[in-house]
């Protein structure tokens, strides 16, 4: 290598030395004005990404609202728990306090292997929850040996509780943690993550936008490992607001002993309002067992017990409404004029109808009946021949004029709509044409016609309202720190059915609790109740062991009785349902009459 034979001279390096010192310039102006950028101009920028980098927000759990009877007697609220947690950033052998959680929570490794895993993906210092309700010995046992356990942390939590146990809990509904599968399926920023727990069914679910609360945040600094260095801030959680219900627990619970370990549903509604005073259904359940992780063995003893405890049968019960239809029928006679109150059918027990021969449920049969004796006594015969007279389609529109046919409207969810058949429906379901003998066994309320309990208060609603229909429900108000946020507004719309045809079905239904019909048993003197008994078949009377099989419990039929009070100017209505109760005049009817004392007693001192 050698160097060029060209000389440097003076000009040229004075040239070299001009633009290495503009260059030099350049640069170190492009440095400043970066560095001058970052730390002055863009300082705030670069300083909150530094510390989102060190900084992580931990959501703290907020409790949920109260639920209230209408007195502010409390039915679902809040205790702390205290609850286990697992943090994989102290965890030095994975195995070891895999098998450590195991001992504490009770759970098997497998279960705690796979709580973990559902967790992965978030960072390390996140907190595992690995079991609730921890009990206190383990609590002080863990707490007593932190620096044996780093890993592992005790927590204080809000749980739900339910201080009146198993009543009114297909009202209240329970909750239970939300599954990944439901995350998934939420739209992005949604309120909720992995271990919350949401309501699942009942006012827990119906209002849970209202009762879950805003969670808090705990704000803390971690290092580069992300291990926790400091706890920078805290917000607490706000508790949810307050649900206030119609019900009165004292009348609720009055009818959920005398209701006893039948099965079976009582609702009776404020005929001002429509809202709810008491809703029964039995069996019951602990709304409390879902508080904390059910096993699967715990699990399946409750979803397979064929009484099915978890299904609110007032809105999911589906039913025949055996004779309480005859109310719909004698109104459709009524309003469609095919049937004039005083003219009589003379009843000896049987009669054919299309070369079929229909029974009363009576042997001997009544004798002559007209339209409030048939009603009085639920005379078969007399509606048989009323059902020849009225085409199903005709029938079906009334039935579903009075409500039945779709869903109450209450504020509960997952209500069933039960069926009100008609010519179409079979068309379209069966491929079948509908065929009068058909229409025979719909105008006592059997055939394909089925119902809920909640229809069948609503219609007894309708009918001691002459034509008023009223909307049911159980929010009375919900309250945000005291001040109420919402308030339930009192709806009726009217049925376009002559009010002078209720007046007539009325003295029908009076005269079956007061003048020996087949619901005399719900007599209370000083108060005139109006009903209609109902007996809902579980095997036809047809069936050659029919006696034999309605010996036993399970095949007796169901008990209807629907009923308000008083006549004039009503103030309540109940509906009750017991299922293989067998003769409802014996059963249901009086069960309601004991409902309409205590409640009438309490109110006005009535003995």
């Amino acid at each position: 290598m050698y160097l060029s034979k060209r000389k440097l001279t003076p000009e040229a390096v004075k040239r070299a030395a001009v633009v290495a010192t503009v260059l030099l310039v350049v640069l170190f102006t492009v440095i400043f004005v970066a560095f001058w950028s970052i730390q002055v101009v863009r300082h705030q920028t670069y300083w909150d990404l530094a510390i989102r980098n060190i900084t992580r927000r931990i959501d703290l759990p907020a409790p949920r609202g109260l639920i209230v009877d209408r007195s502010g007697v409390v039915m679902a609220e809040n205790k702390i728990n205290f609850t286990l947690y697992l943090v994989r950033e102290n965890v030095t052998d994975m195995e070891k306090t895999l098998r450590r959680a195991s001992f504490f929570s009770g759970k098997s490794a497998a279960a705690v292997r796979e709580t973990v895993a559902r967790y992965e993906k978030f960072a390390s210092f996140y907190r595992i929850p690995i079991q609730s309700n921890v009990p206190q010995g383990t609590v002080i046992f863990i707490q007593s040996r932190q620096d044996e356990f780093p890993e592992f942390e005790i927590d204080m939590e809000p749980s739900r509780t339910f201080p009146l146990a198993e009543s009114a809990a297909h009202v209240l509904g329970y909750v239970s943690e939300i599954g990944e599968a439901e995350l998934a399926a939420l739209p992005p920023g949604s309120a909720y993550a992995l271990g919350d727990r949401v309501g699942r069914s009942g006012i827990e679910s119906q209002y849970e936008a209202f009762l879950r609360g805003v969670k808090g945040q705990q704000t803390v600094i971690t290092n580069s490992v992300e291990k926790v260095q400091q706890v920078s801030g805290v917000a607490d959680p706000v508790i949810g607001d307050t649900v206030v219900l119609t019900l009165d627990m004292k009348l609720q619970r009055y009818i959920e002993d005398l209701l006893g370990e039948e099965g079976g549903v009582v609702g009776v509604m404020d005929l001002a309002s429509g809202g709810l005073l008491a809703l029964v259904v039995k069996p019951s359940f602990d709304p409390e067992v879902f508080s904390s992780e059910l096993s699967r063995d715990e699990w399946l003893a409750i979803s397979n017990d064929p009484r099915k405890p978890l299904q609110n049968k007032f809105l999911q019960g589906i039913y025949s409404p055996g004779s309480v239809f005859k109310i719909v029928m004698a109104l459709t006679g009524l309003q469609e004029g095919q049937l004039a109150p005083e003219a009589t059918v003379f009843c000896s027990g049987s009669q054919v109808f299309y070369d079929r021969v229909f029974h009363c449920w009576n042997p001997g049969g009544h004798g002559t009946m007209n339209l409030y004796s048939a009603l009085q006594n639920s005379c078969n015969i007399y509606f048989y021949n009323l059902g020849r007279r009225l085409d199903i389609d005709t029938i079906a529109r009334t039935a579903r004029l009075l409500g039945l046919g779709e869903a109450s409207g209450i504020d509960l969810p997952s209500e069933k709509t039960g069926l009100v058949p008609d010519s179409a429906w079979k068309l379209r379901a069966l491929g079948q044409r509908w065929f009068p003998g058909e229409t025979i066994s719909v105008a006592i309320g059997h055939g394909q016609l089925n119902v809920t309990p909640a229809q069948m208060l609503k219609l007894i609603a309708t009918v001691a309202l002459r034509g008023r229909m009223p909307q049911p429900h159980l929010l009375q108000r919900i309250e945000q720190r005291g001040r109420t946020v919402r308030e339930f507004t009192p709806r009726f719309t009217r049925v376009p059915i002559a009010e002078e045809n209720f007046e007539r079905v009325i003295e029908g239904l009076f005269r079956v609790v007061n003048e020996g019909g087949t619901g005399r048993a719900a007599r209370v003197d000083g108060l005139d109740i109006c009903g209609k008994t109902g007996t809902s078949q579980i095997i036809t009377k047809e069936n050659p062991q029919y006696q034999r099989l309605t010996r036993e419990k399970r095949f007796m039929p169901h008990s209807w009785f629907v009923s308000f009070a008083p006549r004039e100017n009503p103030r309540l209505a109940v509906v009750v349902l017991v299922e293989n109760g067998g003769d409802a005049g014996s059963i249901a009817a009086p069960l309601a009459g004991q409902v309409y004392r205590r409640y009438f007693r309490d109110e006005e001192g009535l003995r």
